[in-house]
């Protein structure tokens, strides 16, 4: 998204360029305007027109000379802040054709000038080939929502439907590059029974927009046989048909095969739903589960596994959590991580700083998270090998490890690290000890925070004079 004063500076060049016929510049700002999306259209509409103390970006009305002008430097013109400028542009847009005019008349729809909005709007609706309606439709579905033209696009979907047919202008608009058109045109589709359910799973595997994937998901779970939901949903690379699937699905009308592999989902809400289902078929999932984990299957599915047996309730031997986070495999460690928190022993506490230094960032959050759980294993001088690192993120994380002591530590971590001093909040009835006081101080002595701030830690330590 361009700022303000880059439109403005595309503006400026293309006015110029019209007048002094400079194709070359003109042929770039040609390109870049055909380049905006709608959204971005009627942004540049609104600087274009934006009332400033300087020169307009458009420049001066009376320098302006449309007759016969190409219908760039009409569009260009079309947004000029004076209104009669912005009314012989609309005219010669009107009697021009292409991509360029068509987005153009459809910007004027919501112009403030009556007679603007009429031309525009007329023309518009007389524009309805499906090539026209993928150039105009983007516009004023954004429009929709303003004063001024917010009831023209109903009004030329009317007139598209009439010049050709239903289905054949949502099948337009449901392939339109303009994600929210696309979106609309589905909802509008099905809506309509234009699309049915053997269309909704065609179009499930190929479509890439969730919002989308999401309306097909639901016909096919509410019009779909069982088999088709099996295969579709239950199949399917999002989260939520896999979810769906079991949920419309009963027992009995599910493979077994099928609930077995989603037991071991990537997806917490799938495996819950998947347990469901396994337990009114009569199994036991802690038994999968318990299999698949100490099996030889990948350590991803095993990682799965382990998830699923924490999920059902089950209380792994703590030398096995140890295990899993000591693994060389990092789905494995990470899951051995996740649940040793809370379960640590000071004998683990130098090998869980080291995994603080993994190259794995999720690791070493992992391992931080072990830490944290358990600060009575630890103190703010255990960190000063990662606190004194050359890698700014090891001490970053040594801050955060600190930080996480709470109290007058928080604030003695923000102090040692210097990107830290805005975060600085000072507890509440609460002294330091003198230990931290005088770290603090010795701080306070070789940093060079303001006055006020230094004034304000005193007063709070309760040292002030």
């Amino acid at each position: 998204m361009q700022t303000a004063a880059e439109i403005r500076h595309h503006l400026k060049r293309g006015a110029v360029a019209a007048r002094r016929d400079d194709q070359a510049v003109l042929a770039e700002t040609a390109d870049w305007l055909a380049s905006a999306t709608a959204r971005e259209l009627l942004r540049i509409d609104y600087y274009a027109r934006q009332f400033r103390y300087e020169e307009p970006a458009l420049g001066s009305a009376k320098d302006w000379w449309l007759k016969d002008a190409v219908p760039f430097v009409a569009a260009l013109a079309s947004m000029h802040q004076d209104g009669y400028l912005r009314e012989r542009a609309v005219r010669e847009l009107c009697g021009s054709t292409g991509a360029v005019s068509d987005r153009a008349l459809a910007v004027r729809v919501s112009d403030r000038v009556e007679v603007v909005r009429e031309l525009a709007e007329r023309e518009v609706l007389r524009r309805t080939a499906l090539a026209q309606a993928e150039q105009i439709v983007p516009v004023l579905q954004r429009i929709v929502g303003r004063g001024w033209g917010s009831k023209v696009l109903g009004r030329y979907l009317g007139a598209l439907v009439a010049a050709h047919d239903e289905a054949s202008v949502w099948a337009c608009l449901r392939d339109s590059g303009d994600l929210d058109v696309r979106r609309s045109a589905f909802r509008r589709s099905l809506e309509s029974g234009l699309l049915r359910v053997s269309d909704a799973v065609r179009l499930l595997f190929r479509e890439r927009d969730q919002l989308v994937r999401r309306q097909l998901i639901r016909v096919i779970a509410e019009g779909a046989t069982p088999d088709v939901i099996a295969e579709s949903l239950l199949r399917g690379r999002s989260a939520e048909s896999r979810v769906l699937g079991l949920v419309k699905l009963t027992a009995a009308q599910l493979d077994p095969v099928d609930v077995e592999r989603l037991l071991v989902d990537r997806s917490v809400l799938v495996r819950a739903w998947a347990r469901r289902r396994w337990q009114e078929m009569g199994r036991d999932a802690v038994a999968v589960y318990a299999a698949v984990a100490r099996s030889a299957a990948g350590s991803v599915v095993r990682a799965r596994a382990y998830a699923g047996l924490v999920e059902s309730g089950t209380e792994l031997d703590r030398a096995e959590i140890i295990e899993l986070a000591q693994s060389a495999d990092l789905p494995l460690k990470k899951t051995g991580l996740s649940l040793l928190r809370g379960k640590a022993v000071a004998a683990e506490t130098s090998w869980l700083l080291r995994e603080m230094t993994s190259d794995e960032p999720r690791v070493a959050r992992l391992a931080g998270e072990v830490l944290t759980s358990s600060p009575q294993l630890w103190s703010a001088a255990d960190l000063a090998a990662l606190k004194g690192s050359a890698d700014s993120v090891l001490r970053r994380r040594g801050w955060w490890l600190h930080r996480s002591l709470g109290g007058w530590e928080a604030v003695i971590a923000d102090l040692e690290l210097p990107e830290a001093w805005d975060q600085l909040v000072l507890p509440m009835y609460v002294l330091p000890t003198d230990a931290q006081w005088q770290r603090i101080s010795d701080l306070l002595g070789a940093l060079s925070l303001g006055s006020k701030q230094v004034s304000e830690i005193e007063f709070a330590a309760g040292r002030s004079v």
